[in-house]
């Protein structure tokens, strides 16, 4: 069977590739074209018959970075944090749960996802030799779990400021205590009276940020003989731990640099400290990014200069006596040294976003190694030619490794799905390069703290075998995605597709231009009250009667004034009285005109809100301009307010927010969502009426979807940038119109359009639920009617816990009986409406 087999793939890929040869393409070539224009199942089943027929290294490589990860990845834990090496990279640590529960965990760096050891503490550190490791233990207290129960319970607009509260009492709370690797044997440092909140391990010494009983901030303090503190820094200014060399003779700390809107008000000069461990002497530097080499001999660090920036370069032993390695008026940050100190990486903004440089230690051969139009950022030796550095927007940044002989470079990580986004945010190389450390959101779940620990092996790629299975599992969902899309729109697709091919790139352009001419339109600004008049106008003119919503703002600094939300309804046919709402905000920050955020997403409103001006739909749809988002998410909170107090049944929502910046050719963007069917009515849209390619993020914190998530609960979509807040114009005056892919937001509105009108048409989610009675594997099930008026029925179904196959009834009431249930038992239910349009998302409940 195997050779015929064989032979039949033999075959199938010599006609494959006979037909690809004519056009000019090799099979490999063709695939990777479908892939780029979204068409994934012949992207995948052409990288499955390449695979069945054998390949090569290099095409092996290709697929593999294509659909996912080159090198063997482990996940450590889904819910970690602060991962780090030992000294001789033989195991790593890192941190599990958060506030008075968080827990190191050390283990193997092979891989190994059994822990070794478990320390009921955190911010461990490690000695140079790494035979001891220092860490802050916390004993719980009902106080403490309290003020922790506290900061779960908060309010979103108090949240920040009780957690903040909560760390002081673990600061306070915290104990030093030292470990003996080999023995176990543990010593508690006498330390009572003062706050921990960081340590780092001298040459025979533990060091720590924290508060004495006289500080008027931290303050850096070594534990000298006989367990007693003594401050090596001291001021007004809080003062943190930056790092410390490999061999434990030197440490770098600074003041904390303020974040937010403090940071851009601050004209305070950037120093840093670097202290003689041996000695305790603190020597204070004009500078910021300083770092270490590999072999703590060099210490690397940038300057401000009159008319620019400079790149300097010292003897950690000698730290006054640096030399300029270069200068000039381009901004840098973050260099980094080989490990013999010879060579210095750093990012440099030549227009409008950072790109990586390298220069040897004299200052010649300075060499530019990437050219991406996103940011490139914060780069890592992993040996004499090879660099780890990150591509993106801080919050959701992804690595690639650059050969520096060849100039080459490769993705990373990943989460080897096609759709679901990997947003990563920290990477720690293990001392001889060959390991890293990765923490990330795998599942694309930014709103959840839980963030997974990876340990990627470099040495180790992933086999022939292992890459068949991964494109399998995609291209099973892929095709599962899409047939689910089809079934989900069949009763109306060929109204919506009627209504959304009528979308006008050349009226999205009107809009957008007619908004950035505005300018900045943060709500202090003329331009805020300029655009919403355009926008009333606009409603106006497409039919509709549309409303401000006026209400006075006050900024955290006391600025108050008047600004207004727009917001246009068109009134449902069947249920008026349930409501969809479609929103993106207006207002840009306040140095930008802000061309992508938000414009573009405003355009999409606007253009959506005129596709179905004569096309109403069973329930009402409201367009809403919000206003303020900028300033504190002013605008949706009003919208909200306004609609809790006017007790609209608001069923679902779609927010659109910088959708228009386009990475390359391609038409993508994100689904960012609270509700997983909404998402999937989103991929379906995208998918049969514009070229939108979608992928998708469980993601709506600090946007103006959080407004709707607070008070409805999770009933929010939209679509946001790519893959989500890649722009390099993000927040800056050169978010301009020429930036923006109009094409891109022309295909956002159809998107929209589409997934507004069958959330509208559809029955909703159910709500009430419940498990009326179980006994004897009989489980009875009911849950609240309804409230569309064209409902006739529902659809049931069931799942034992270890089975993969659903079964599914269909009944009339309110209610159904299932026999042979076990507990444990996820049962989902739907309704139907008389158009044969099931619910857009299920409501579950497991037997018990």
């Amino acid at each position: 069977m195997r050779n015929l087999f064989s032979l039949g793939a033999a075959l199938a890929l010599l006609l494959w590739t006979s037909v690809s040869a004519r056009v000019g393409e090799t099979p490999l070539q063709a695939a990777d074209l479908a892939w780029a224009r979204g068409d994934y199942v012949v992207a995948l089943e052409g990288y499955l018959r390449l695979l069945d027929s054998q390949v090569g290294k290099p095409e092996l490589e290709a697929i593999a970075l294509q659909t996912g990860e080159l090198y063997r990845t482990t996940e450590l834990t889904t819910d970690g944090a602060a991962p780090r090496f030992s000294p001789d990279g033989h195991a790593l640590l890192y941190e599990t749960a958060r506030g008075v529960s968080r827990s190191t965990w050390i283990v193997p760096a092979d891989g190994s996802t059994a822990p070794t050891l478990e320390l009921h503490g955190f911010a461990a550190a490690y000695s140079p030799d790494g035979t001891s490791i220092a860490y802050l233990a916390v004993t719980p207290t009902p106080e403490l779990e309290q003020a922790a129960a506290a900061v779960e319970q908060a309010a979103a607009d108090d949240r920040v400021r009780r957690q903040t509260a909560l760390n002081e009492r673990i600061a306070a709370a915290a104990r030093v205590v030292v470990r003996d690797v080999r023995s176990g044997r543990e010593t508690e440092l006498p330390l009572a009276g003062f706050t921990k909140t960081q340590l780092a391990f001298g040459a025979g010494t533990v060091w720590f940020a924290g508060r004495g009983p006289d500080d008027q901030a931290p303050q850096i303090y070594q534990v000298t003989e006989g367990g007693r503190a003594a401050a090596r820094t001291s001021g007004p200014r809080e003062q943190v731990i930056v790092r410390i060399n490999t061999t434990g003779t030197a440490l770098l700390v600074a003041p904390r640099q303020p974040s937010g809107a403090a940071a851009l008000q601050t004209t305070t000069p950037r120093t840093f400290g670097i202290i003689a461990t041996s000695t305790g002497r603190l020597t204070t530097l004009p500078g910021f990014a300083p770092s270490f080499s590999g072999d703590g001999a060099t210490l690397t660090y940038v300057s401000r200069i009159d008319d620019g920036y400079q790149l300097v370069a010292a003897r950690t032993t000698d730290p006054l006596n640096g030399s300029v390695v270069r200068s000039g008026p381009e901004p840098i940050d973050a260099p980094s040294l080989t490990a013999d100190g010879t060579r210095i990486a750093f990012q440099m903004m030549n227009k409008d976003d950072w790109d990586i440089y390298i220069v040897d230690r004299d200052g010649t051969g300075q060499r530019r190694v990437t050219r991406e139009i996103q940011h490139d950022v914060l780069p890592v030796f992993l040996g004499p030619d090879r660099l780890l550095a990150a591509v993106g927007e801080a919050r959701h940044r992804r690595s690639f490794l650059y050969d520096l002989t060849s100039m080459t470079r490769r993705r990373l990580f990943h989460n080897n799905t096609v759709r679901t986004i990997a947003p990563e945010y920290s990477w720690q190389p293990s001392p001889d390069g060959r390991r890293v450390l990765i923490t990330a959101e795998r599942d694309g779940d930014t709103v959840t703290p839980d963030r997974g620990v990876y340990l990627v092996d470099l040495t180790r790629e992933v086999t022939q075998e292992e890459l068949r299975t991964r494109i399998r599992s995609s291209l099973d969902r892929e095709r599962d995605l899409r047939a689910r899309a089809a079934r989900m729109y069949a009763p109306i697709a060929r109204t919506v597709a009627a209504i959304t091919s009528g979308a006008s790139v050349d009226r999205i352009f009107g809009y957008e231009s007619a908004l950035f001419d505005f300018d900045s339109k943060f709500v202090t600004q003329p331009g805020n009250a300029r655009a919403a008049a355009f926008l009333f106008d606009t409603y106006r003119s497409f039919g509709y009667a549309p409303q401000y919503q006026s209400f006075e703002y006050r900024l955290p600094g006391g600025t108050t004034g008047q600004t207004a939300n727009v917001v246009a309804t068109l009134g449902g046919t069947e249920n008026p009285e349930l409501v969809y709402v479609v929103s993106s905000h207006f207002d840009s920050a306040l140095v930008s005109p802000g061309a992508d955020d938000d414009s573009s997403g405003t355009a999409a409103l606007l253009e959506t809100a005129r596709l179905l001006a004569a096309h109403r739909q069973p329930a009402t749809i409201v367009f809403a301009s919000f206003t303020g988002e900028e300033a504190g998410l002013f605008g949706s909170r009003e919208f909200v307010r306004r609609a809790v107090a006017d007790k609209a049944h608001v069923l679902g929502a779609l927010n659109n927010d910088m959708v228009g910046w386009a990475n390359d050719e391609r038409l993508d963007d994100t689904i960012r969502y609270s509700n997983a069917g909404i998402r999937d009515v989103q991929h379906a849209a995208a998918l049969q009426f514009s070229r939108l390619i979608t992928y998708d993020a469980h993601y709506y914190k600090n946007t103006d979807a959080a407004a709707y998530y607070e008070a409805f609960g999770d009933i929010v979509g939209g679509i946001g940038s790519y893959p989500v807040l890649g722009s390099p114009h993000y927040h800056q005056p050169h978010d301009l119109l020429e930036t923006i892919n109009h094409q891109l937001v022309t295909e956002v509105a159809k998107t929209t359009a589409a997934s507004i009108m069958l959330l509208a048409s559809s029955p909703s989610r159910i709500t009430g639920l419940r498990i009326t009675s179980y006994s004897n594997r009989h489980a009875t099930v009911a849950w609240t009617p309804s409230p569309e008026r064209s409902v006739t029925g529902y659809l049931v179904t069931w799942r034992q816990p270890s089975s993969a196959d659903a079964k599914q009834l269909r009944v009339q009431a309110p209610s159904a009986r299932l026999d042979g249930v076990p507990a444990g038992t996820d049962v989902s239910v739907k309704a139907v409406n008389a158009k044969g349009l099931e619910g857009w998302d299920w409501a579950t409940v497991v037997v018990r």
